[in-house]
C-alpha cells in the first residue's frame, strides 16, 4: 500500500527550514520460519529522488501491527546508521525499540536512530534503498488464514515517522553542523500478508509441497537440471532477478516462467557463484547464491 504525504514533523534539537532532504520508506517480508514460527521484516529507507539525498541525522520509524497476529518485536540484525553490525559506524548509536508497545490487539514498532556526531560524517542517503534493520516477530499462529497489515505511522498518525538531515555549517569543521526536519518524500510503503497459513505450507492442505529454490543448476543440455527452477510455487508468481558478483543483471523476468538456461544475451556464462533476487507474490524476498556448473 502506498500513500501521499508531503510533511513530517519531529522533534530534532535545531528547529529551522528544511534543506534538500526527502525520503520514501518501506518494509520487506525476509522470511518465515515456520517451524520456530518467526517472521522476519525488513526496513528500508532511500532519498526521493536525485535531488534530495541527505545526510542521515536522528530518527524514529514506526509502524503498528496487529498483535494477535503477530508479537514481540525484536531487533536481530543492525545493518545501517549503527555502530554494531558488519556496517558498524561510530557516527551513531546501536539501533533501539525505545518507545514500542505492545497490547493485546495492537502493538507499534519504533525503530530509533542516533546520530551521535562522532568520527568523520554522518551517512549519505541516495536513491538506492538501505536497510536499516532486521526485525523479528513472533507468529501467534501459524494456522492463521486471515492475513494482516504492517502499517506506517506517516506524519498524520501519532505517534509519527520522521527524521532530520544532517547539515555541515559554511566555513565550519565536520563536527559543526545543524540538524533539519527532513520531508517525507511521498511514499510509505506498508507491508500486506495474506495469510501466515499460505506461507507455511505446511499447515496449508492446499499447498502443493514446501517452496524449493535450487543452490545451482547445470545447463548442459543433457535433460537434467538444465533451467533454474523454483519448485512448489502453487498459485504464486515469482520475479527473478540474476546477477554477477560485480552486480551486474544478467538475466531478468517478472512472473518467471523456470525458463533461464544460464545464458546471456544468447552466450553460455562460465561456470561459478552468482546471485539471485526473488519476489514471490505474497511478499516474501529471497536474496542468496546460486552455483551454475556444466
Amino acid at each position: 500500500m502506498k500513500r501521499f504525504l508531503f510533511l513530517v514533523a519531529v522533534c530534532v534539537s535545531f528547529f529551522a527550514e528544511a534543506q534538500n532532504g526527502r525520503f520514501d520508506v518501506r518494509l520487506q517480508l525476509n522470511k518465515v520460519d515456520c517451524a520456530n514460527q518467526k517472521l522476519y521484516v525488513a526496513v528500508e529507507v532511500k532519498a526521493h529522488d536525485e535531488s534530495s539525498s541527505f545526510l542521515m541525522g536522528n530518527a524514529n520509524f514506526r509502524f503498528s501491527y496487529d498483535a494477535r497476529v503477530i508479537k514481540t518485536p525484536t531487533i536481530v540484525d543492525q545493518q545501517n546508521f549503527t555502530s554494531e553490525g558488519a556496517k558498524g559506524s561510530l557516527n551513531y548509536n546501536p539501533l533501539s525499540l525505545n518507545g514500542s508497545a505492545e497490547r493485546s490487539t495492537k502493538g507499534i514498532v519504533s525503530l530509533n536512530i542516533l546520530y551521535s556526531g562522532s568520527e568523520q560524517s554522518a551517512a549519505q542517503v541516495t536513491t538506492s534503498w538501505l536497510p536499516i534493520a532486521t526485525i523479528q516477530f513472533d507468529l501467534v499462529n501459524v494456522r492463521d488464514k486471515t492475513g494482516t497489515l504492517i502499517e506506517w505511522n506517516d506524519d498524520k498518525s501519532f505517534p509519527v515517522t520522521g527524521l532530520s538531515e544532517v547539515v555541515l555549517k559554511k566555513n565550519a569543521s565536520e563536527f559543526d553542523y545543524d540538524t533539519y526536519i527532513a520531508k517525507a518524500g511521498g511514499v510509505f510503503e506498508d507491508l500486506t500478508i495474506k495469510s501466515v497459513a499460505e506461507m507455511c505450507s505446511g499447515s496449508n492442505p492446499e499447498a502443493a509441497g514446501e517452496l524449493a529454490i535450487p543452490e545451482g543448476f547445470s545447463p548442459n543440455n543433457d535433460g537434467t537440471n538444465d533451467r533454474f527452477v523454483i519448485r512448489n510455487l502453487g498459485k504464486l508468481t515469482a520475479d527473478v532477478t540474476i546477477f554477477d558478483r560485480n552486480g551486474t543483471v544478467i538475466f531478468e523476468a517478472k512472473d518467471y516462467q523456470n525458463d533461464w538456461d544460464g545464458r546471456d544475451r544468447n552466450k553460455d556464462l562460465p561456470v561459478g557463484t552468482y546471485f539471485y533476487s526473488i519476489r514471490l507474490s505474497d511478499g516474501r524476498k529471497f536474496t542468496r547464491s546460486l552455483t551454475l556448473s556444466r
